[in-house]
């Protein structure tokens, strides 16, 4: 085994085809499609129109595809590709794990503007408007903070060194999410917490079994001191 950086483009790709083969085995559908030819990418650009460059530079899963702006780009950059193949990973698995319940608390509280569908009825519904503000989305948080506890952890195995964290702590505050947590403090020390983990080993079971496929396809990932 080897560090990423000793690692041969060779081997990067058998790295990186190694966990596409687990995903693929652990997730039935799984694939792996261009965003330009998805009539669903294009209408959630339409509808995420607060989100410069959704089709271009975001990768976006629905479940049980993964939706990526240029598969060149995605078969190029290795290095890339593992931590984003990796974070998404994380998000199918809990979805197969909760099935709708994880769109549900995904979506929430905006989802719940769909209740002015009802205004025919009556129309207080029509107060459901109110969840198309940028809410705080405690579950969407819950959500991604997991996929970029997994992003923090392939990034420090191949590198040995921590991830921009504030550049994480962003998306959490910002519009890529529709401002889906705003307290900015309380992220920064939840992305902090699960780094200082993920040096001491201290893995949660997603995060031990990617590790494992990834050592397995040679790639000695930190801290090389095994526990």
């Amino acid at each position: 085994m080897m560090e990423w950086r000793q690692l041969s483009n060779e081997q990067r790709v058998d790295v990186r085809k190694a966990l596409e083969k687990h995903v693929e085995e652990n997730i039935t559908g799984f694939n792996v499609i261009e965003k330009s030819s998805s009539r669903v990418m294009r209408f959630f650009s339409f509808v995420l129109f607060f989100v410069p460059g959704f089709m271009t530079n975001f990768v976006t899963t629905f479940y049980p595809k993964v939706y990526v702006p240029s598969k060149e780009r995605w078969e190029a950059n290795h290095s890339n590709t593992l931590m984003l193949l990796a974070h998404e990973y994380v998000h199918l698995r809990d979805r197969k794990r909760l099935g709708p319940l994880f769109n549900f608390i995904y979506l929430s509280p905006q989802v719940f503007v769909l209740l002015t569908l009802l205004a025919p009825l009556n129309l207080w519904f029509l107060f459901s408007l109110f969840f198309l503000l940028p809410l705080p989305s405690p579950g969407r948080m819950w959500a991604e903070l997991r996929g970029y506890r997994m992003t923090i952890a392939v990034y420090y195995w191949m590198t040995g060194v921590e991830y921009n964290l504030g550049y994480i702590a962003n998306h959490f505050t910002g519009q890529n999410y529709y401002w889906m947590w705003p307290f900015r403090s309380h992220i920064e020390n939840l992305l902090e917490k699960e780094y200082n983990k993920i040096k001491n080993d201290d893995l949660a079971p997603e995060l031990r079994e990617v590790k494992e496929v990834l050592t397995k396809a040679g790639l000695t990932c930190y801290p090389h001191v095994r526990r």
